[in-house]
C-alpha cells in the first residue's frame, strides 16, 4: 500500500479502456466504486452479488474475510451493477453459473480440480500491466483501487469520518494515510479562511 495513490477520474477511464476483458474491467470498477481490499475483491462469489440472476443492491463481505475481521458492506453503484451483470452473462456462457463460483475466476483449479480465484500476485501483475499499457502512473498496486475509492468519497464529502466508514478502518489515522493532502490542498483551505 505505502507509495500507491489514487488515480484521476481520467486515468480511471483510461485503465477501464485499456482492456476488454469482462473479467478485468469488472475487478477495476469494483475496486473502484466499492474501495474494497483486493484479497476482499478476490473471495467475492456469484452468491455475494447476485440471487437468481439479479444483481444485489449491496455486496457483503464477511468478517472472516476482511484485514480487520469485521462484516462489511458497501452500496452497488451503477457502473459496478453494469460491470457485475456482464461478468455474471460471461460466466453463465461458460456454464459456470454456480453460486460458489469465483467472480475472478483463475484458469488454473485447485488440487481437487475445483474452481478458485485469482490470486493477489496475479491481481497485482494484471493491474501492473493495465497500468503500463496506458503510461506511466508512478507507483501504483492493487490498493491504488482502493486508495482511488477513498479519494472520491472525500471529494465528494469532504468528510474524513465518512470516508473511514466507507473504508471500514477503526482508525482516522488510517483514513488521513489514504488520502493525498498536499501543500496545494493546505493553501487552499487557508485563502478559503474568513
Amino acid at each position: 500500500m505505502k507509495g500507491s495513490r489514487p488515480l484521476s477520474r481520467l486515468q480511471v477511464k483510461a485503465v477501464l479502456k485499456a482492456t476488454d476483458s469482462i473479467r478485468q474491467k469488472t475487478l477495476l470498477t469494483m475496486g473502484f466504486c466499492c474501495g474494497y481490499r483486493i484479497s476482499e475483491l478476490l473471495s467475492l462469489t456469484i452468491a455475494n452479488v447476485s440471487t437468481n440472476g439479479q444483481i444485489h443492491s449491496h455486496v457483503t463481505v464477511k468478517a472472516s474475510k476482511t484485514k480487520t475481521g469485521v462484516t462489511r458492506t458497501v452500496l452497488l453503484n451503477t457502473d459496478a451493477k453494469k460491470a457485475l451483470t456482464l461478468l455474471l452473462e460471461w460466466l453463465k456462457s461458460k456454464g459456470l453459473n454456480d453460486a460458489t463460483t469465483p467472480l475472478f475466476l483463475s484458469q488454473k483449479r485447485t488440487i481437487n480440480g475445483s474452481l478458485k480465484a485469482i490470486s493477489r500476485q496475479q491481481a497485482h501483475d494484471l493491474l501492473k500491466a493495465l497500468f503500463a499499457l496506458i503510461g506511466e502512473f508512478g507507483n501504483v498496486s492493487t490498493h491504488t483501487l482502493r486508495k482511488t475509492f477513498a479519494a472520491r468519497i472525500w471529494e465528494a464529502t469532504k468528510q474524513l469520518p465518512l470516508v473511514q466508514i466507507a473504508l471500514g478502518h477503526k482508525s482516522i489515522n488510517s483514513t488521513v494515510s489514504y488520502l493525498d493532502f498536499g501543500n496545494d490542498d493546505v493553501d487552499n483551505a487557508i485563502m478559503g479562511i474568513m
